[in-house]
């Protein structure tokens, strides 16, 4: 069984990422009232945490029962590689934009940012992406070895030592390596004084970790979620209770926070220097969203799986909209002076963002030459991550038989 609602909850989180580029680009927030703006701000930050930690929920039920496999785990591992290459590539071709477009993005510079040498605004996401779907196979693996609990706990341990961890000396600052490689340890610890967005990654992957349990509860343990009445039975019992716990826990979060948390949650403050609470306040929403969504959909069936399936459009053009839909903010770069200007700004480049993902959502399912294009990108890209894993053997990877045949 499918559930839907974990398709919506990624949508939403795509949908309120584009949002906050847009309100940034348009400058919309020196309209807004200050207390809407603050709440606007932490619903748009509560984005990534939720589309990062569904990654690791859609890992858990759609990769792991192939990976459970011996002989499929070869081709999980090309998939995965597969869309971080593609993941990669549309990074690049929205740096190259920037090349085009921005005079501060020259040659070598933009070179190194595709590198991972340095940062852009807005498709940081995909270059994180890259990262942790290569990663994935190897998360995989320790998954199914070790089970979840190894994995949580070196999470934790990771948000733990915080303090430890932010207190050492810098490398740039402190011990004068280049400011590249400062960029560099910054986007995979999450430390150090660049001003980098995050998350990193390994930050990010403890969101993961923390998805890969959300999956693992949501199919009650099992390898996969059946599709009689015992299972939506179940699914419902789980969910009510899911829902029911991150409300309260949500409410008790929200009840306790240190003056000036929420304020700090929103402006990105937290996030770029990777304190936990900015973690831990993304995972619980992220869990509330994904319970509520699926409670909507695959529970009370709101408005019918038809609806749902038009709706969702997002999650299913996720690498799509976060490469063109930056493009193309990357390209207009409006500059409203007026609240009229603001506004037609505003609506008129999240109506073309959203035209564009359901478009190609359209197209990718109705379009023969759309698909077929699409199926040559996936041939070329697998092809290179078959010949990138070729050389790995077990415990990690292990090749279908019949290829050893």
């Amino acid at each position: 069984m499918r559930i839907v609602g974990v398709d919506a909850a990624r949508s939403i989180a795509i949908a309120m990422a584009m949002t906050s580029h847009v309100w940034v680009e348009t400058g919309m927030g020196r309209y807004v009232p200050q207390g809407l703006s603050e709440v606007l701000r932490f619903s748009f930050q509560i984005a990534t945490p939720t589309f990062v930690l569904l990654f690791g929920t859609m890992l858990e039920i759609v990769y792991r029962p192939r990976w459970a496999d011996p002989a499929s785990r070869h081709g999980v591992a090309v998939r995965l590689v597969s869309r971080a290459l593609q993941c990669w590539v549309l990074y690049a071709i929205s740096i190259f934009t920037l090349f085009l477009v921005d005079d501060g993005y020259s040659l070598f510079f933009s070179i190194g940012t595709v590198l991972f040498m340095s940062n852009s605004p807005y498709t940081e996401i995909l270059k994180f992406y890259a990262v942790v779907l290569a990663l994935a196979p190897i998360l995989l693996w320790l998954r199914n070895r070790w089970g979840l609990f190894p994995l949580v706990a070196v999470s934790l341990l990771w948000q733990a030592a915080w303090p430890l961890l932010n207190a050492l000396p810098d490398i740039r600052h402190d011990l004068g390596l280049p400011l590249h490689a400062a960029r560099i340890v910054k986007f995979l610890t999450g430390f150090g004084d660049v001003p980098l967005a995050g998350p990193s990654v390994m930050h990010g992957l403890t969101l993961i970790v923390a998805g890969l349990c959300l999956g693992a509860f949501l199919v009650g343990g099992k390898d996969r979620l059946g599709d009689d009445a015992a299972a939506r039975t179940g699914l419902q019992r789980r969910v009510s209770r899911l829902l029911a716990a991150a409300t309260l826990v949500a409410g008790v979060c929200f009840l306790t926070l240190p003056e000036g948390t929420f304020t700090a949650l929103g402006d990105m403050s937290l996030r770029m220097s990777s304190k936990p609470v900015y973690f831990a306040m993304g995972a619980v929403m992220a869990v509330w969203l994904t319970a509520f969504c699926i409670w909507l959909a695959d529970i009370l069936t709101l408005g019918g799986t038809a609806i749902w399936s038009r709706l969702i459009f997002f999650g299913r053009t996720s690498m799509f909209t976060f490469a063109w839909g930056n493009i193309l903010l990357y390209l207009v770069q409006p500059k409203p002076q007026t609240l009229g200007q603001t506004l037609f700004w505003t609506m008129l480049l999240l109506g073309t963002i959203c035209l564009m993902s359901l478009v190609f959502d359209r197209a990718v399912q109705r379009s023969l030459v759309v698909a077929s294009s699409l199926k040559r990108v996936k041939q070329v890209s697998d092809g290179i991550a078959h010949r990138l894993l070729r050389g790995l053997d077990h415990p990690v990877l292990v090749r279908d038989s019949r290829r050893r045949s």
